[in-house]
């Protein structure tokens, strides 16, 4: 129990890893603008996964770790996933149920979304420009969703085979 408990937490832990080393990987000056959003993708599967163990605490971490990493204004990531995901956490059941491709379409949104409070608030305390090539990113994030979301689904459904078994 212990063990399968542990297993199970270390298994979310190095996806949110993964997912903060992916935000960081550079990639070439003229696809920069296509860079997903990798830690909020990841952080969208866990909340509508099991949104009452990883929900608004788990995207204010992240978004204080998000800060920290970057060097930006300690604080900003955090404000804007705790927000936004709290939206997302209120309104679960009904997202996890659309299709696939719906949540895609909502995924482009909320990335976008996502980025616009990070400039805005980044506007508010000082001198920032916002990128129009950010719509890109945010397409980008939308078209890996299906992918996503099913590598991460078939992740957990082997865990929770392992539970199982045992």
């Amino acid at each position: 129990m212990q063990t399968r408990f542990i297993l199970q937490w270390l298994t979310i832990l190095s996806f949110f890893v993964v997912a903060l080393v992916l935000e960081l990987a550079p990639w070439p000056l003229g696809f920069q603008a296509f860079k997903p959003a990798w830690l909020v993708l990841v952080l969208l599967y866990w909340v509508l996964a099991i949104p009452n163990k990883v929900s608004i605490g788990w995207a204010f971490l992240l978004g204080l770790v998000w800060d920290l990493i970057l060097g930006s204004t300690l604080g900003i990531h955090a404000l804007v996933l705790s927000v936004t995901i709290y939206f997302v956490v209120k309104n679960y059941l009904v997202l996890r149920n659309l299709s696939l491709w719906f949540q895609s379409l909502l995924v482009i949104a909320f990335v976008f979304i996502v980025r616009l409070a990070i400039f805005l608030v980044e506007f508010s305390l000082h001198t920032a420009f916002f990128n129009w090539q950010e719509i890109f990113g945010a397409l980008a994030s939308g078209i890996l969703w299906p992918w996503v979301f099913l590598l991460m689904r078939k992740m957990r459904e082997k865990l929770n085979y392992i539970k199982k078994e045992r």
